[in-house]
């Protein structure tokens, strides 16, 4: 089928599509927190906030209590006929332990790297030690390439690897007809 990308007659408009869609799949699997839209057109931030700054949401895994952030930065494309298209440009998903003072994971994307930056646009970090040869490296000196991570396996990831007790029964095909959305309708 012809995909139709994320549209609104205004930027509000889109994103708020954008980000009511996603606020119904986070409450059918892992937190209430509601996230919310900040825009600065022709961008729109989503993520979770609290007295106009980002915050966290707490999530129980198999292994305690841990927050999981949520970040996204769409740019506003007009089409001919005036209307709006978000396209992604970044995003950040991330888990870190409650006590933690940086994630143990995090997922990123930066569309438009700074001047100079040459490592992987797509990638994942954090504060993992890996064994290469002799020498022992930090998952934050390296930029693991992952290619484009939808936020649905990030929820899926914290369900099935992390342990989290998803909020609704059918929160398997709310993740699948999320992902189905987003390829077929949220993308060109």
């Amino acid at each position: 089928p012809s995909s139709m990308p994320i549209q609104g007659r205004t930027l509000r408009d889109a994103a708020q599509r954008f980000c009511d869609h996603i606020n119904y799949v986070l409450t059918r699997t892992v937190t209430e927190t509601r996230l919310v839209v900040f825009d600065v057109p022709p961008r729109i931030q989503v993520t979770f906030r609290q007295a106009g700054h980002p915050i966290e949401a707490r999530i129980q895994t198999r292994f305690g209590p841990m927050r999981f952030y949520f970040f996204q930065v769409c740019e506003s494309v007009r089409t001919p006929d005036g209307i709006h298209e978000l396209r992604t440009i970044a995003y950040r998903y991330a888990v870190t332990p409650e006590d933690g003072t940086e994630p143990l994971l995090r997922w990123e994307y930066v569309k438009f790297p700074p001047v100079g930056a040459l490592w992987c646009r797509h990638h994942l970090q954090g504060p993992v030690v890996l064994q290469i040869q002799e020498h022992s490296v930090s998952l934050n000196d390296l930029h693991l390439p992952t290619g484009y991570v939808p936020f649905e396996e990030v929820l899926r990831f914290c369900i099935v690897d992390l342990g989290v007790s998803p909020l609704a029964s059918d929160w398997d095909r709310v993740l699948r007809e999320s992902y189905d959305l987003f390829k077929t309708e949220f993308t060109r």
